[in-house]
């Protein structure tokens, strides 16, 4: 028979470390995401200010 209790912190320190991972995952397409449109902008900008 197989124990498959792992108890408190284990379970919380799981969940923690998969949110964890899962937040650093969307971030990171948030800024591969937001530097070109930021780049955009500024070349945008530059031309209307000339």
């Amino acid at each position: 028979m197989i124990l498959l209790y792992v108890g408190p912190g284990l379970g919380l320190g799981a969940i923690f470390l998969f949110l964890l991972i899962l937040l650093i995952i969307i971030i990171s397409f948030g800024l591969i995401i937001w530097i070109p449109i930021k780049n955009f902008f500024k070349r945008v900008l530059k031309s209307v200010n000339q």
